[in-house]
């Protein structure tokens, strides 16, 4: 699976898809976004347009059963009824009964939304064009000043229940209008005007609801809704100071439009409910078409990228594969190049370049190898001293033979040291022999410098069977004393530890002499000094034998000394190839 992930073809086609879906997801979306709001903006404002016109028809109604009423209060034959008493003529009073009557009965026949008229005077005379069962004003406990609506329900002589919108009014003595002689109730049958305004909706799947200035529902879709408060159910904020508009609400967990509209003479307000899920059924189609055309433009990607695969990836493919080849240093490999587009010169370029690797890595094989042997033998020919040991061989017998016994014992360790050069002529040795030619070294030194310098030996027994490279340690210990010790000018010590860690060989040498920068023994790691077997000359020789990873670690601060740290692998005999 990683490798997969990993491949060029895999690359290409994550970024298509990708690049697809980043171009046609935010189009797509943000024209469903505008095309919802255009719809839902549309279908508020034709909702609004309904709305108000029923707003409109039911002002209309209102304002005929409000002039109707005035009538009825302005009568002198019904204001002469609801004074009448004994003393009034019977004749008089009768004549003005039928003449109410008859336009009661008028009223009520013209007007088909009124359900029925009902009046009450304070001298219990009554009017009634329904007949309703029980149907009294309890005068002392009504406080109407002008006129009053509120929903209503009438129950008639056979039981049954109607909705109705009661107009309520007093009616008062022309002469002295703080006396109140009646009550005018005119009932507005509240089915019959809900579908009198109702028609002007082309939706009748649409809730509305008509209520009062206090919010208090006259008439709804839903009959179960008369007579409550509105405000109770929803957020009115919107409403209280916005003759007409929309809105969005909760209602039951659900979102709806509210649309609304205010007749302005009563205060009330005509609302329509409409689900919100339902207005966008439109945009259903232009969700499909955007996940449709998605789906295509993945298709043709897919076509593009099966395309783009036969002709560039596959080529690339195998090309990888035969870099692979090379990098396992199989040079002779070749492939057949296709075209004159880039990936064919590509290929061309690959093809010319292998074949010279394989000629040129031929070449530097055996080259490599005699450079190896050529550079072995050419640090091992910088310290050839035969003509010292025999001039020493002979000063080292005067000197015996003259009684010069310092000088037998510095020319007899100078003949150990140059020995043990000459006895082995293998860069490889074992640490016991790399040690006895640093012991010599050092007594000649002990000689010359006396207290100035102590020197402190300490080797691990084990470690001397390992094998080392040759003049390790004298040429390390040589520059303590030199660049150390000396120039620091007063009396220093230099200790070698020699031990085995890990399955690494450890040689290391510490001073207290000068010390010098970090930079100053960077240079004596590349530059060689003069010609002399100095940290260079050591530092190549183990990396030559054993490989980079090992050879010398240097650390020195001014004024506190230097620790040279050698590392080599601990390899016995019979683990040197």
């Amino acid at each position: 699976m990683k490798k997969i992930s990993g491949s060029l073809q895999f690359k290409i086609m994550v970024c298509a898809i990708f690049l697809i879906i980043l171009s046609s997801f935010p189009i797509g979306i943000a024209s469903y976004i505008k095309s919802v709001k255009i719809v839902e903006s549309k279908f508020a404002f034709s909702h609004l347009h309904t709305v108000k016109q029923i707003a409109s028809s039911l002002e209309l109604i209102t304002n005929d059963i409000k002039e109707a009423s005035l009538y009825f209060i302005q009568s002198g034959d019904l204001r002469q009824l609801l004074k009448s008493d004994f003393k009034t003529d019977l004749y008089e009073l009768e004549k003005a009964r039928v003449h109410v009557n008859d336009f009661l009965t008028y009223l009520v026949g013209e007007k088909p939304y009124i359900h029925s008229i009902y009046i009450m005077g304070k001298n219990n005379t009554i009017f009634d064009t329904y007949g309703i069962k029980d149907q009294t004003l309890n005068l002392s406990n009504i406080d109407v000043q002008s006129y009053e609506w509120y929903p209503n329900v009438i129950t008639s002589r056979a039981g049954i229940l109607t909705y109705v919108i009661s107009l309520v009014r007093p009616i008062r003595d022309i002469n002295n209008f703080k006396n109140l002689i009646g009550y005018l109730e005119i009932n507005i049958d509240e089915k019959s005007l809900f579908e009198e305004v109702i028609h002007l909706s082309s939706n009748f799947s649409e809730n509305f609801v008509i209520c009062n200035q206090n919010y208090f529902i006259l008439s709804s879709t839903d009959k179960t809704l008369i007579g409550k408060n509105l405000a109770k159910m929803i957020s009115i904020n919107p409403m209280e100071n916005v003759e007409q508009g929309f809105f969005y609400t909760k209602l039951s967990s659900k979102t709806f439009l509210v649309t609304y509209s205010t007749i302005k003479p009563l205060g009330w307000k005509v609302v329509s409910f409409v689900e919100k899920e339902g207005l966008v059924a439109e945009n259903r189609a232009i969700q499909s078409y955007i996940f449709i055309t998605i789906l295509l433009a993945l298709f043709a990607a897919s076509i593009f990228l099966v395309f783009f695969q036969n002709r560039i990836l596959f080529p690339l493919k195998q090309l990888r594969i035969l870099i692979d080849h090379i990098s396992n240093q199989n040079f002779d490999v070749y492939m057949q190049p296709k075209g004159n587009d880039e990936v064919s010169k590509l290929i061309q370029a690959f093809n010319s370049m292998s074949a010279k690797l394989n000629e040129l890595m031929n070449q530097i094989y055996l080259a490599t190898i005699k450079q190896k042997e050529a550079e072995l033998k050419a640090l091992q020919e910088r310290i050839n001293p035969h003509f010292l040991y025999n001039t020493l061989d002979t000063i080292y017998w005067t000197a015996r033979l003259e009684g010069a016994k310092k000088a037998c014992i510095l020319v007899e360790a100078l003949s150990k040291l140059f020995r043990s050069i000459l006895a082995n002529k293998s860069n490889i040795i074992t640490v016991k022999e790399e040690i006895e030619h640093l012991s010599s070294y050092i007594l000649i030194q002990k000689v010359r410098y006396q207290d100035l310098i102590e020197f402190s030996l300490n080797v691990q027994s084990q470690a001397l069977c390992y094998k080392t490279v040759k003049l390790v340690l004298q040429p390390i210990v040589e520059n303590a004393i030199y660049h150390g010790i000396e120039k620091s000018g007063k009396k220093g010590k230099i200790s070698i530890e020699v031990f085995t860690k890990d399955e690494k060989l450890y040689f290391i040498v510490s001073d207290t002499g000068a010390g010098a920068p970090k930079e100053v023994f960077e240079n004596a790691l590349k530059n060689d000094t003069n010609g002399k077997i100095g940290l260079k000359n050591v530092n190549d020789r183990i990396k030559l034998a054993f490989g980079n990873e090992y050879g010398l670690e240097i650390k020195s601060t001014p004024g506190f000394g230097t620790k040279v740290t050698v590392v080599q692998p601990a390899l016995k005999e019979g683990d040197l190839k």
